[in-house]
């Protein structure tokens, strides 16, 4: 463990790390660019094809596109979307939670998108062959397990699943169901003592956190058990490349609301979802140094998010403020300073992508929650979910929207209509773009919400994005043309 201010050394290793991950971003960016063919269905996008953009997403009012009532579609049977016509499919079966993927912050696709990875109604996961529909069917299932926590994909190895089994790393071929455990921290020289002196019982990213995208750095908590009320009591970073406990943090008891824990995308910070009623070091979303002995503020508060890269490949996060009623690209620099209020952007480095426009005394109040998704560089998918009997009325109501993440001009487009209704958890839409940005899922219900857990109908609906996409977006708004 590292004690003190980072000295060149370290600096020279965050910029080989940096050169490292910006090869691997170029190298999927490249596939995109490429032009290879996007859409594996009957339908193809127009050659005239282009993103209708929102005028000014700093307003609460922009064009409203209503919802066009359809029929549940036919499982596998793609369709345009009436409002944007945008290519999509009803992808699986409608099965409890099983139907749908985890969260939007996570790419359920493995890397070449020949497998799919979905939670059960029982805790457990199972992976799924998508060469033909619905996905979650029999006869396409190709690994059930429910012994590997916060299962993510592998960026190069298309069988190969990373996830925690108590306070290991391990990984699961899920082909051949060969398990090999990559770090267990119950047995390196650093942690050892301390997990023995202490009631703790896993380590955890919270679910929401991920390792840097080549997978050289991770942070973890050290989760206390029913004797420490579950509560986390370590913060601690690990160097996969140099097997090296980098940063150990203690965490007092003024701090222990903490929402998730994990690496920047490129691995050169640790980031921490505080709560704002923390009263210590780790009050409100906290940037740190990888050895945990620098500490920085840079939101009010925690709250939906999703780390990214943007336009110019610097890290940042997207996150709903609800201080402001904004969306905010947030840069993971120590210069930023939280945003309280709307007139503190100037000096905050931080840029509002999106006015929510939660005002109940409108007409044109927002009446949607959020999630959003950055796995692809230099864009956020932002999503909503609705509840039952909630009339829509703002632009973004029951909408999933695009944005193009550029500090100096920050645009956004419309993506899709949602149909979806949230009454319970599991029902709300957590719309995802894929890593590679070929795709873009979300949960829906088609409106048939339940009124208990257990009786969710949902499947997942899936969007293809048209080749080249980047390239697509529309300079004036205009009335998207009917498809037949």
């Amino acid at each position: 463990m590292t004690i003190g201010n980072p000295n060149k050394q370290i600096e020279a290793e965050n910029s080989a790390s940096t050169d490292a991950f910006r090869t691997l971003v170029a190298a999927l960016i490249l596939a995109i660019t490429a032009g290879f063919p996007l859409v594996a269905h009957s339908l193809q996008y127009p050659p005239d094809f282009q993103f209708i953009e929102v005028p000014n997403p700093l307003s609460g009012i922009n064009p409203t596109y209503p919802l066009i009532a359809a029929p549940v579609p036919a499982v596998g049977a793609s369709f345009f979307d009436a409002r944007f016509g945008t290519i999509q499919t009803l992808a699986t079966r409608p099965d409890v939670i099983s139907g749908r993927h985890e969260y939007s912050r996570h790419d359920p696709f493995n890397v070449d998108q020949t497998m799919i990875l979905l939670p059960t109604n029982e805790g457990d996961w199972k992976v799924y062959r998508t060469s033909s529909m619905p996905y979650n069917s029999t006869g396409t299932l190709v690994r059930a397990f429910g012994d590997l926590a916060e299962p993510r994909w592998d960026q190069t190895n298309p069988r190969l699943l990373w996830g925690l089994q108590n306070f290991s790393i391990a990984t699961l071929d899920v082909v051949s169901d060969a398990r090999t455990v990559v770090k267990n921290f119950a047995n390196d020289t650093t942690l050892r003592p301390v997990i023995q002196a202490n009631p703790v019982y896993r380590i955890t990213m919270q679910d929401e956190g991920e390792a840097s995208l080549d997978r050289r750095y991770w942070a973890f908590m050290l989760q206390g058990d029913l004797r420490a009320d579950y509560q986390p009591l370590y913060v601690f970073t690990w160097d996969r490349t140099q097997n090296t406990i980098v940063g150990l943090y203690p965490i007092a008891a003024n701090d222990r609301s903490i929402d998730w824990v994990g690496m920047s995308v490129a691995g050169n910070y640790v980031l921490i979802g505080g709560d704002p009623a923390n009263t210590g070091t780790l009050t409100g979303l906290v940037m740190a140094d990888r050895q945990l002995t620098r500490f920085h503020r840079i939101a009010y508060a925690t709250a939906h998010s999703d780390v990214g890269l943007d336009m110019e490949g610097k890290e940042v996060i997207v996150m709903q403020n609800s201080r402001t009623d904004y969306i905010d690209l947030i840069p993971i620099d120590w210069a930023t300073s939280p945003v309280v209020r709307a007139s503190g952007y100037a000096a905050s480095h931080c840029v509002p992508l999106i006015r929510l426009y939660y005002d109940t005394t409108s007409s044109h109040g927002l009446q949607s929650g959020v999630h959003v998704s950055c796995n692809f560089p230099g864009y956020a998918v932002v999503s909503t979910h609705i509840a039952p009997n909630l009339a829509e009325q703002n632009w973004l109501d029951r909408t999933i929207v695009l944005a193009r993440l550029d500090r100096s001009r920050p645009r956004v487009f419309y993506l899709a209509k949602l149909h979806n209704t949230t009454n319970l958890y599991w029902e709300e839409t957590h719309a995802s773009i894929t890593n590679d940005g070929r795709k873009v899922v979300w949960a829906d219900n088609w409106g048939r919400w339940a009124k208990v857990d257990g009786e969710e109908k949902m499947f997942l609906n899936q969007l293809d994005m048209p080749p080249n996409w980047t390239r697509l977006f529309r300079t004036a708004v205009g009335r998207w043309r009917s498809y037949p």
